[in-house]
């Protein structure tokens, strides 16, 4: 049986989940039998995107030897992939009381927390993920998320929780009708950092983004899952739209943060600030606010292009988009806004329809809350993060915010790969 468990682990190792489960079932009865057999199976099944058959054999597993936490700790994740919260929970719990010094067991039970809107109970595991391993970055990452979209919490015991809570409190200056000054935004950015060099300074985040979001994005994973394995754009990104808006420099980025923090939009659409590393995208400095429809657009851009030019002084680049532009080089005529624009191949809805069947963790509707106004960690982190780059791209703006010097090895590994495809 040891040489069949080693060979069928390379199996699973090299992705090769079909050829694992036809030599699982080709064993003789006696060494099925098996705990680790009925692992095994589970595993390549899960990979498999069988879901209901990974679920009977991680059981089985489980029925065999019920004090293993790693079975419990994937059967619990397979449940997850079926929305079955509640026995994804009791999944965790359980593998959590077998080895309680696990920081990926209440890594990924603070995940359900979180997805399911609980984010006081989601705070408190992730916090305690962190305690085992501080430089777990799923847990740090999940932990400011959550944050950022909690206005007051409980917990006390963690540093990231207090840097979080006393950025919070900064406030932000603002008038939609007056000019941000450049000594603004170096008074602000210098109480930030003074609390980052108090309580976290050796935090390393890999976000560069910040965001605004009275409800999450509408499944756009599920979205470009669709695009990237099935190769045609989903029926809902055709009716996505945004407005585009560049800046010159990571200064002027800062302030369009401001800007979208505090603008008040009649359906307080979902907004982002963001430097661009993605391959093949052109431009340094973005900042996009969402729509509905073509018509909800043009009254936003109309209404933001008044406000920009006070808060800016000038006039900045603004245009209209559609969806994403990971579309673009394949499908050139899904941008345009004219009578040639692409439409939605009705052929395409079955297959959307069996992908959903198969996938209904990325159809799931979330229960997380809105982003809290103002300053959060996660978007102090980020700034940091563009500052890193804008030194890295030779934009000087970045000293007029602030003399010290910054350093993201994730922006400067993705600004390689960037720079290497462009």
């Amino acid at each position: 049986m040891k040489n069949n468990i080693e060979k069928i682990s390379l199996l699973i190792k090299n992705k090769k989940f079909s050829e694992a489960v036809d030599t699982l079932n080709n064993l003789d009865e006696n060494e099925k039998n098996n705990s680790n057999y009925y692992f095994l199976k589970g595993i390549s099944y899960l990979y498999l995107n069988n879901i209901s058959a990974a679920i009977e054999n991680f059981t089985q597993c489980l029925e065999l030897n019920s004090n293993n936490p790693t079975f419990y700790f994937y059967r619990g994740y397979t449940f997850s992939r079926l929305n079955d919260f509640e026995k994804t929970k009791e999944d965790y719990q359980k593998a959590i009381s077998l080895k309680p010094n696990a920081p990926e067991f209440y890594n990924n039970l603070a995940g359900v927390y979180y997805t399911t809107g609980e984010n006081e109970k989601a705070i408190e595991y992730y916090v305690k993920s962190l305690e085992l391993k501080k430089d777990l970055k799923p847990s740090l990452t999940g932990l400011l998320n959550v944050l950022s979209q909690t206005r007051n919490t409980n917990v006390r015991n963690s540093e990231i929780v207090l840097a979080h809570n006393n950025i919070n409190n900064i406030k932000l200056e603002y008038s939609p009708e007056k000019n941000i000054e450049d000594f603004e935004i170096k008074e602000l950015f210098k109480k930030i950092n003074l609390i980052l060099e108090n309580n976290v300074n050796d935090l390393e985040f890999d976000k560069v983004q910040t965001y605004r979001e009275q409800q999450l994005p509408p499944h756009c994973n599920r979205h470009k899952k669709i695009f990237s394995t099935l190769n045609f754009i989903p029926k809902h990104c055709f009716g996505c739209y945004k407005i585009q808006i560049e800046v010159d420099n990571v200064l002027e980025l800062m302030k369009l943060y401001i800007v979208f923090d505090k603008i008040e939009l009649e359906k307080d659409n979902s907004r982002k600030c963001m430097i661009e590393l993605r391959p093949g995208v052109s431009g340094n400095y973005k900042g996009l606010i969402f729509c509905n429809s073509i018509q909800e657009t043009e009254l936003i851009l109309n209404q933001v292009k008044k406000i920009l030019y006070k808060n800016f002084n000038k006039e900045l680049s603004c245009k209209i988009k559609r969806g994403c532009s990971e579309y673009y080089p394949k499908f050139p005529n899904y941008n345009k806004l004219d009578k040639d624009a692409m439409i939605y191949d009705e052929k395409n809805k079955e297959q959307e329809t069996n992908f959903d069947e198969k996938n209904p963790d990325l159809i799931f509707e979330k229960n997380s809350n809105p982003t809290i106004e103002g300053l959060s960690l996660f978007d102090a982190l980020v700034f940091r993060n563009w500052l890193s780059f804008a030194r890295m791209i030779g934009d000087d703006s970045y000293k007029k915010i602030s003399n010290q010097i910054f350093y993201s090895r994730f922006v400067e590994n993705q600004l390689k790969i960037k720079l290497r495809n462009n």
